[in-house]
Parts: structure tokens; C-alpha cells; sequence
């Protein structure tokens, strides 16, 4: 669970550097991008334009998530909401890019959204705010009884 954590830490962190990295004109370019999605979104375009109406909004949402799940997931703190905040953004892209991805004839794989599924799932039933995190230290000692539920981890052990 460790590693798994730590992996999306350093992904999330590197998608971070990608997205600020003016070369690669995140910003820029979003409302584009957004648009370009358009026709593979499996319900229909209104959501990918309504995204590339306001790419400002957008893509500054998506930077600040991108942030958020970095030292999330590197530090071990929020973790079940960062597997929820993940999951659901796998999710978003998973439709918005359906019939992209999943092109049959032509297809090539099934694109990396399942398996990102998986693995947020996989960390949220695995429990992994209880090793090595700071869930654990505030659990650990008493603070988590003054943090909501969906953030505190089951305790010490």
C-alpha cells in the first residue's frame, strides 16, 4: 500500500511539473484540448465544450487537484479523500475520452483510466492511510478523533 501510495505521490507530482512547465502551454492550450474531446465523450459533447467554454476555471481546477493529490498521496495525509478526489477524476476522463480510447476497430489498448480505478479503490479498501502517513501519526496520537470521519483513519494499532 506503501509503494502503491507513494507511486501516485511521485505520478501526481510529475503531472504537476508537466502542467506548469511553459514549454508544454498547459493553460494556453486547454480550452483546445477540451474540445477536442468532444466527440469521444460517451455523453455527449455538452460537458467537454461547456470545460473548453472556461478553460480558465478549468484548467486552473485541475492544476490546484493536481497539488492537492501530490502531497496527499506523498504525505499520507487526506488519503481516503484523495482516493475518492482521484477515483472521480479518473472517472470524469474515463467517459470524457470513452470513445477515444475504446475504439473498436482500431483500438490499441483500453487507455490507463481502469486501471487508475483499480488502484485508487485498491488503496481505499487496502486502508492506506494506516501505514507509513500522516493519517497514521495524527491517529496515533488521539487528533483523530477531532477530524471528520471520511479523513480520520480507524485508529492506532
Amino acid at each position: 500500500m506503501v509503494a502503491l501510495r507513494l507511486g501516485f505521490g511521485a505520478i501526481w507530482a510529475l503531472n504537476l511539473v508537466f502542467i506548469l512547465d511553459p514549454a508544454n502551454q498547459f493553460f494556453s492550450t486547454f480550452g483546445a484540448t477540451a474540445s477536442s474531446y468532444a466527440p469521444a465523450s460517451i455523453v455527449g459533447a455538452g460537458f467537454p465544450t461547456f470545460v473548453a467554454a472556461h478553460p480558465a476555471v478549468f484548467s486552473a481546477l485541475i492544476a490546484g487537484v493536481t497539488v492537492y493529490l501530490a502531497i496527499a498521496f506523498l504525505l499520507g495525509l487526506t488519503t481516503r479523500i484523495a482516493c475518492l478526489v482521484g477515483g472521480g477524476f479518473a472517472a470524469l476522463l474515463l467517459v470524457s475520452q470513452f470513445n477515444g480510447t475504446f475504439l473498436i476497430p482500431g483500438g490499441t489498448d483500453v487507455g490507463p483510466m481502469p486501471l487508475y480505478l483499480a488502484a485508487y479503490a485498491a488503496l481505499l479498501v487496502g486502508q492506506a492511510q494506516r501505514y507509513w502517513s500522516l493519517d497514521e501519526w495524527i491517529a496515533g496520537h488521539g487528533l483523530h478523533s477531532r477530524l471528520p470521519s471520511l479523513v480520520r483513519s480507524a485508529g492506532p494499532h
